[in-house]
């Protein structure tokens, strides 16, 4: 094998040690490499083809963090929400996207359950509160994310932005400084605070209870939480709607890899993929025993909230016609707010030779 290349230089503690060993970081999120991963299917396809798997967040001093979501460290494979793998495309590192997996529900608009607002058009005039991350060094996912689904909520309502005030909620949104952890489920085990924050502490929860906000936008999972506590209820859900369009939200999930890793070491972009094939197809034929993985290496903490929303959900990572419009349509909007400079083509972005070889070697069942 040949001397580590990297496309811009890093210190020697942070880069891997030579070109068959790649570094990984996995949102908390329900995909089939989190899976792959607690399985010990990562390492051992890995291992098939001569390579190592090591996981962003063992680098100490967590020099992780920031490269999760601007994919500066080399050679790197991302798997999770798309925004931040947008961006890094549309306007950071020369990466080829390898996989998508669609595990969405849109989202929904969340108000006080005593508050008699009943419906989005009762929202005229009011105030919707907006997450505003004021770190810079990396995208603001989570403001993207709620803004498209509080704009595609008023907008099948009859409502204009304009018709609404927006409430910024400022968060300094910076990294907590956490133990190295050799997997994803070791990072999110630490996060206690924040998983009370996504289940119930977050500051839009915090704003609409002292008055300062009517609505906010949240996702299922956490919604679910939410609305069990007696103390909210759901005015809006967009993934009851049959436009599928509307559930676009941080994805599909985005699998992406250094482009310069693709081309000079295909064999171990596709273990990491034979690794997720793995893993999806054994989701989809194990459900009961997938929740209690997902509730280790997710923000979701309630086995029957995990159970409903991995039901219907195709694990199996895939680069489909629908899932590439819908990355599309998520790039778009990205462009047309601010939140990515350049735009590409997202169909010349996809790989898709890759999955068919994996595919391919696993055998298709």
């Amino acid at each position: 094998m040949s001397a580590i290349l990297e496309s811009k230089p890093q210190s020697a503690t942070a880069a891997p040690r030579s070109l068959t060993e790649a570094f990984y970081t996995i949102c908390p999120v329900l995909s089939a490499s989190n899976v792959a991963v607690e399985l010990g299917w990562l390492d051992e396809e890995f291992r098939r083809v001569g390579a190592k798997a090591t996981y962003l967040r063992s680098l100490p001093e967590n020099a992780g963090w920031l490269p999760h979501y601007t994919h500066a460290l080399h050679p790197l494979f991302r798997d999770g929400g798309s925004i931040p793998t947008i961006q890094v495309k549309a306007d950071l590192e020369d990466t080829t996207l390898i996989g998508l997996t669609w595990a969405q529900s849109g989202g929904q608009i969340l108000v006080r359950a005593d508050s008699g607002i009943r419906r989005v058009a009762d929202l005229k005039g009011r105030r919707i509160g907006l997450f505003k991350s004021l770190n810079k060094g990396k995208i603001d996912f989570h403001r993207a994310t709620a803004e498209r689904g509080i704009e595609l909520a008023l907008q099948i309502n009859g409502l204009k932005r304009g018709d609404v005030q927006i409430v910024d909620l400022e968060d300094a949104d910076s990294p907590a400084i956490l133990k190295q952890a050799s997997k994803p489920a070791e990072i999110w085990s630490q996060l206690r605070d924040e998983r009370r924050g996504f289940n119930g502490a977050g500051k839009d929860v915090l704003a609409v209870r002292e008055g300062r906000i009517d609505a906010f936008y949240s996702n299922h999972g956490r919604s679910e939480t939410l609305v069990q506590s007696g103390e909210f209820t759901v005015i809006e859900d967009l993934g009851l709607h049959p436009d599928w369009t509307l559930q676009v939200a941080n994805g599909p999930y985005t699998n992406a890899v250094s482009t310069q890793l693709a081309k000079q070491n295909p064999e171990v972009v596709i273990a990491f993929l034979r690794a997720s094939i793995r893993a999806g197809r054994w989701i989809n034929a194990n459900r009961a025993a997938a929740v209690d993985i997902f509730r280790r290496v997710t923000f979701y903490d309630q086995p029957a909230v995990i159970a409903r929303a991995i039901a219907d959900a195709d694990f199996v990572p895939n680069l489909s016609a629908k899932n590439l419009a819908a990355t599309a349509i998520e790039k778009d909007f990205l462009r047309s707010h601010g939140y990515v400079k350049r735009d590409f083509d997202v169909n010349q972005w996809a790989a898709p030779q890759f999955l068919e070889e994996a595919h391919r070697s696993l055998g298709t069942l």
